[in-house]
């Protein structure tokens, strides 16, 4: 025995087919217009996921242009360091713990300032909802202390950034001195890498968040078409609008479960 037919998915591909049928003619239901906005609104979510995933093309198209230009700079740098190796060695062991400190401390400066940041928002919001003097004033004293230490991480940097400059500027007359410079630049550009690199992760997790919400929009969006299908299809069977391939439908769904 054939099993019976579903009287939702029957009323769905009616709903379905009636928008293709009716569409803009005297007997269509009022409902259509449900319909309407619905494809409106999945068209325009689906435009602004489109916007997005462009955005997430584009940000890694540039990405690897500027990693290829990057590495055809350092090439050619690299080439003159080669030529005066063991000048360049020399440096290198002079600086590299010097350079490895800056690094971290960069990177506790970076964390300072984000802290900061953050201690300012959160105190703004305690003033909207708080006048008690002992709690703004603990929240002040945070953020007073957090400034004293960013300031001294800044002037730790400053002064570890001319550490690295003097020990890599070559004394005139220094042997191996192309060499140094062109290590120098290859160090500099190496640096401006990996904030270029920084940024553009931050631009990127930025970007996929928004793709993220906006695919749950398209989403709901279709839900909501879906269910505005549903509902042309019932408001067709309930008026059994007259159209040969809308009427096949109908002792179907008298018949379905």
């Amino acid at each position: 025995m054939p099993k019976a037919e579903s009287y939702n998915d029957l009323i769905f591909q009616l709903g379905d087919l009636a928008r293709d049928r009716l569409a803009g003619k005297p007997n269509c239901p009022r409902t259509m217009d449900r319909v309407y906005r619905a494809e409106a609104a999945l068209v325009a979510r689906r435009d602004e996921l489109a916007v997005l995933e462009q955005q997430m093309n584009d940000e890694d198209a540039a990405w690897q242009d500027y990693l290829a230009q990057y590495e055809g700079k350092r090439a050619a740098e690299f080439e003159i360091v080669k030529k005066w190796k063991k000048a360049v060695d020399a440096v290198e062991g002079q600086t590299k713990t010097l350079r490895k400190t800056l690094t971290n401390r960069r990177a506790d400066l970076r964390y300072a300032q984000d802290a900061l940041k953050k201690l300012e928002k959160k105190h703004s919001d305690l003033e909207l909802v708080t006048q008690e003097e002992s709690k703004l004033g603990l929240s002040r004293d945070n953020i007073k202390k957090n400034r004293i230490q960013m300031m001294r991480l800044t002037r730790e940097v400053e002064d570890l950034d001319r550490q690295v400059e003097l020990a890599l500027t070559p004394k005139p007359g220094q042997p191996g001195a192309a060499g140094i410079l062109a290590h120098k630049r290859m160090l500099d550009m190496e640096d401006a890498m990996n904030a270029q690199k920084e940024a553009v992760d931050e631009a990127m997790a930025e970007i996929d968040r928004a793709i993220a919400e906006k695919e749950t929009e398209v989403q709901a969006a279709e839900d909501y078409l879906d269910q505005a299908l549903f509902l042309l299809g019932e408001d067709v069977y309930a008026q059994r609008i007259q159209d040969a391939q809308l009427a096949s439908f109908y002792p179907r769904l008298d018949r379905a479960q």
